[in-house]
């Protein structure tokens, strides 16, 4: 299977909570931003973060932006 398919496939059994990690990721927010808009400390907010990208198996920014926008959660 294609990564592009593999990853949206994944992109489809992620929580809510991934879903919006990925979101606030793909908007350019910091770990930091992302607790307090999430209402979590800032080691839960990583421990998110870290969840999701193993989860898609994308480790880098910049992948977990275009793969939000690839799946629809964003638009470019």
């Amino acid at each position: 299977m294609p990564k592009v398919a593999s990853n949206q496939a994944e992109s489809s059994t992620l929580t809510a909570r991934q879903r919006e990690t990925l979101i606030l990721i793909a908007e350019g927010k910091t770990t930091k931003e992302i607790a307090v808009s999430l209402g979590v400390s800032f080691k839960t907010a990583a421990a998110h973060r870290t969840n999701l990208m193993n989860r898609l198996r994308i480790h880098d920014t910049a992948h977990l932006v275009r793969h939000a926008i690839r799946t629809g959660l964003i638009e470019a």
